[in-house]
């Protein structure tokens, strides 16, 4: 019994030590709430400024730039590049040396937001589904409905219902904006006090740092919703419009001539109604 009492003196003198010579043990709870708080407060801003973005009946002018969309294309490009390479650094890093408590939780949300990063900027510059849905529902469904016995094996459901589906869409998607609040919770958490280091969050800082310049460059594109900052914090709505306007980009199979570009922007205008100024 005198050994055991012995012991816990000298685990307590170490303790005792440590506190003077380094300082308590950091907390993990202040980054945490800061980070839960921010959270909440970006999900209920998302939710104010997602209702009245858009009239459904309501058709829009809006200027596309060619150019400044064809310069993004090539920015995405290196933001993927980089995408790829920094979703294996956290999985090295939890797997060779052993990383624990904030460390292992701030690898995991890096690599969850990159993850989800790579899947956000690969649907929103795929526009497959659009001209899919353009050469169904204005070039195909036309010479259907000449011939509608003949073509009974094709359906095609109502436009009023696909295009009022998707206008309620304009506003973005909240899943889609959550790999931007990753990214800031991540590096919020790091600057309050606690046991995160800013190392921990070096490809959220790089994240960020690609997303300025991605974001930039589709305001100089085209800009459909809300003021500059809004975009910002919500990636979705910087992103929505681009899967309409890339189309007009692919000269190479997209637009073939002057009626098909004049056809494709009367159908962004029923789906969307968005009226598209373009600037080549």
């Amino acid at each position: 019994m005198e050994v055991s009492g012995h012991s816990n003196t000298e685990e307590e003198s170490y303790e005792e030590i440590w506190e003077e010579e380094i300082g308590p043990p950091p907390d993990i709870f202040t980054p945490t709430m800061g980070a839960t708080i921010f959270l909440i407060a970006v999900f209920t801003l998302r939710l104010y400024t997602s209702s009245g973005i858009q009239e459904k009946d309501r058709r829009v002018k809006y200027l596309l730039k060619l150019t400044p969309l064809n310069d993004l294309v090539l920015l995405k490009d290196v933001f993927l590049t980089y995408l790829y390479a920094a979703m294996f650094q956290p999985i090295y890093a939890i797997q060779g040396y052993n990383v624990e408590g904030a460390e292992l939780i701030m690898n995991l949300s890096m690599l969850g937001s990159t993850i989800w990063w790579i899947w956000l900027i690969t649907d929103a510059f795929n526009f497959e589904d659009v001209t899919r849905h353009f050469q169904y529902y204005v070039n195909i469904r036309e010479e259907a409905e000449k011939d509608s016995k003949r073509f009974y094996w094709m359906l095609f459901k109502k436009r009023d219902k696909n295009n009022a589906f998707e206008k309620q869409n304009m506003p973005g998607c909240l899943r889609r904006d959550c790999a931007l609040w990753l990214v800031l919770a991540c590096l919020l958490a790091a600057w309050l006090p606690g046991p995160v280091e800013h190392r921990f969050a070096m490809h959220g800082y790089a994240t960020l740092f690609f997303w300025i310049l991605t974001h930039h460059a589709c305001r100089r594109a085209t800009a459909w919703t809300s003021g500059y900052f809004v975009t910002f914090l919500f990636p979705s709505m910087a992103f929505m419009p681009l899967e309409y306007c890339l189309p007009l980009v692919d000269v190479t199979s997209s637009v073939e001539d002057l009626e098909y570009a004049e056809s494709y922007r009367e159908f962004v205008i029923e789906r969307t109604g968005a009226e598209l100024i373009i600037e080549s």
